[in-house]
């Protein structure tokens, strides 16, 4: 069930220089692409799904949703997030990279209820593998914010990240999956376990 007020930024922008240049969002994963798992995860979760994209644009918009392209290229994921920021029609945001897999059901209710409990500028996953910087959730006046540290010369996510009131929320392994890994190289893709 859909918690209300919600879209979901699926960042899929970046160049896969880990992957030989190769396109993560449209990588296979079993039966489907890393980026339909990232939807079909998310989908029930939010009211909107927006994607940030820079390659295969036609392709992605075959899934049905917003593409949004970068505003200035090669310019790293907080650009992403802004640029898909202006087509936002919620009160709040929250993003996911397209190569991350085994998305908990909770996962969106347990980031905004621990962002309004803690009136946190933003809320942060954690898994046993650290802090997921970009599995977060966030308002739109962070993100107005960030917008302006942009023009200011901000790039690396930890640097912005590092000025805001934050909180963290922790996914726990189930099961035997490993919440919210992350693909980031061929061989990850050999020796992770997928839900389902």
């Amino acid at each position: 069930m859909p918690t209300n007020g919600v879209t979901c930024i699926i960042l899929a922008g970046g160049q896969g220089k880990r992957m030989g240049g190769r396109n993560k969002a449209l990588m296979p994963f079993g039966d489907h692409t890393l980026i339909e798992h990232a939807i079909a995860a998310l989908q029930p979760q939010v009211d909107q799904i927006i994607i940030s994209a820079n390659q295969d644009l036609e392709h992605l918009k075959n899934l049905g949703y917003p593409i949004i392209e970068d505003e200035m290229k090669d310019q790293g994921p907080l650009i992403g997030i802004t640029s898909a920021a202006n087509q936002v029609e919620t009160p709040t945001v929250v993003v996911t990279p397209c190569d991350v897999i085994n998305i908990p059901k909770h996962y969106v209710q347990k980031l905004i209820a621990n962002l309004d409990a803690n009136k946190s500028d933003i809320a942060i996953a954690k898994t046993h593998s650290g802090i997921q910087y970009l599995n977060c959730a966030l308002t739109l006046r962070t993100i107005n914010d960030l917008k302006l540290k942009i023009t200011l010369g901000t790039r690396k996510v930890s640097d912005w990240q590092a000025q805001l009131n934050t909180s963290y929320v922790e996914f726990n392994d189930h099961d035997g999956q490993t919440a919210l890994m992350n693909l980031n190289q061929p061989e990850d893709f050999s020796s992770c376990v997928r839900v389902g």
